[in-house]
């Protein structure tokens, strides 16, 4: 599925779900915000929320994140970056194999986590 970012006159933005608003979460929403993609970034971490809401333009969304909230955003999501980390712990199965049948074919997913465990349970440590 070819999609831009941040769209063309008459084709729609791209959806970008970001799960965790620290570093990575935050510098992934810079970017796909910057290219005009259509961002949300769910984290639990309510002074997390409030920083990106008051810092981060106008396309980018902060959420509470549940397990509602990521099933209502992987419909539709054309990009999901695991961005989690708790440290000295393994990062938390966010997205559930469950959860694939739900999103569109062709959604692109990277698990920054991938190195504390992933946060996608699907995730598989790989080289290149």
């Amino acid at each position: 599925r070819g999609i831009l970012l941040g769209g063309i006159p008459g084709v729609p933005p791209a959806k970008v779900l970001i799960l965790g608003a620290g570093v990575v979460g935050v510098q992934a929403a810079r970017m796909a915000s910057g290219l005009g993609a259509n961002v949300f970034i769910l984290d639990i971490n309510m002074k997390a929320l409030r920083h990106v809401s008051e810092t981060m333009p106008n396309n980018v969304i902060s959420e509470f994140s549940s397990e509602y909230n990521i099933r209502k955003h992987i419909k539709d999501a054309d990009l999901i970056i695991g961005g989690v980390l708790i440290k000295g712990a393994k990062a938390p199965k966010l997205i559930t194999r469950d959860m694939l049948k739900d999103m569109q074919p062709g959604t692109v997913m990277v698990d920054v986590a991938v190195d504390q465990g992933g946060c996608f349970e699907t995730t598989k440590p790989t080289t290149h």
